[in-house]
Order: C-alpha cells, then sequence, then structure tokens
C-alpha cells in the first residue's frame, strides 16, 4: 500500500511533535532536583524625607539591599525578575504593600546584585492613604520571578520585618542626606540612584 506525500509528512510531524513534548517535560522535571540557595540581606540605612502632602504622608526611603541569586540559575532558567515591596500596616488599612524598586537579571553573571543606597524608582511608590508613616515601622520583601525556557513560571520571596522605625515628624527631603533610624542624627551618603549603586549587577526592568 503506497502513502501520499502528504500522509507521510503529517506522520512526521506527528513524530517530531510527540519526541519535543517528551523532551520539553523531561526538562521541566530536571528543575525538581535543582537546589538553590540565595543569600539575602537587607538594613534601613535612613530616611531622606518624610513629608505630608495632599492628603497622604510620603516617605523617601534608603537601603542598603544585597542579593545573590546566582543559585536560581540552572541550565533551564531563562532569566529573573526582582522585586522589592515595602509593606505597612496603618489602622486605616490593615496591609499596605507597593513595589519598591525591579529589575530584571538576565544571566547568572548578573545575579549578584549590590545597592548599597537603593531608593525608590517611581516617584510615589512610599505613599500612605492618609497620615500613618510617622514613627511606623515597616517590613520590605524581596521576591524574584524565575523565569524558565520551558516550564512554569514560579516565585520565591525573602521577608526582613520590623525595620524602622520611620521618623516621628515631618522634614523635607535632602538627596545625599538621610535621618539614621531611631535617632535624630542625619548622615551623609552617595547620591546616585540604583542604577549607578548596582556595580553593575542587573539591568533595570
Amino acid at each position: 500500500m503506497s502513502h501520499s506525500w502528504l500522509s507521510r509528512a503529517n506522520a512526521l510531524a506527528t513524530f517530531a511533535g510527540t519526541v519535543l513534548a517528551v523532551v520539553c517535560l523531561a526538562v521541566t522535571a530536571t528543575d525538581y532536583f535543582h537546589k538553590s540557595q540565595p543569600v539575602l540581606s537587607c538594613e534601613f540605612v535612613g530616611t531622606e524625607g518624610l513629608q505630608k502632602e495632599f492628603g497622604h504622608d510620603r516617605a523617601h526611603v534608603v537601603l542598603n539591599l544585597t542579593a545573590d541569586l546566582r543559585s536560581e540559575f540552572s541550565w533551564n532558567t531563562k532569566q529573573l525578575f526582582v522585586f522589592v515591596d515595602f509593606e505597612f500596616a496603618t489602622r486605616k488599612n490593615a496591609r499596605n504593600q507597593m513595589v519598591m524598586w525591579s529589575a530584571n537579571v538576565l544571566d547568572k553573571e548578573h545575579a549578584l546584585i549590590r545597592v548599597p543606597t537603593l531608593r525608590a524608582q517611581y516617584p510615589y511608590a512610599l505613599t500612605d492613604q492618609g497620615f500613618g508613616l510617622r514613627d511606623r515601622e515597616f517590613n520590605i520583601t524581596v521576591g524574584w520571578n524565575v523565569m524558565p525556557r520551558v516550564g512554569a513560571l514560579f516565585t520565591r520571596r525573602r521577608t526582613f520585618a520590623g525595620l524602622g522605625p520611620l521618623p516621628d515628624e515631618y522634614f523635607q527631603p535632602t538627596a545625599g542626606r538621610v535621618r539614621r533610624p531611631g535617632s535624630d542624627e542625619f548622615v551623609e551618603v552617595p547620591t546616585g540612584g540604583a542604577e549607578e549603586d548596582a556595580d553593575p549587577y542587573y539591568t533595570d526592568a
């Protein structure tokens, strides 16, 4: 019995698709055997300013962030999306969560992130819907999405709780001059943004 070229092409395409699906499943399965050991630290350096504005408070916070995410990379990892959340609670809102900073990490060689004076990337990232930021403690959560070449995206997080408190009085921001946590002392810090301080171990998202 003879077969037309169309039926042969269909059989070949079906076989190739089946092999590709099996290979993709095998690649995904290898991620379950990959063990990562990320090392992170986050320090509250101080506050550059705390403002009372139109119906809300706005804080200018400076952090010292180190995140060694090199172990997250396996041969199936395409990239990481790293983000820093600023979190706090007030009487009005039990949970406030804002993205303070984010970056794409494209390869293992750039997965050691050092940002000694990390500031909010967005002008109104650290605000309260009211006037509840004075003398407020907060949490910083560092999260990262692991984006595989094949398989499902997944997220890991590390929370640094009980940072602060923020100052108990308002003052206008001055770049490079921060008020130390729990103190009236002001110290000088570099004025460069995250891009200049990153060493340059990340690319902006």
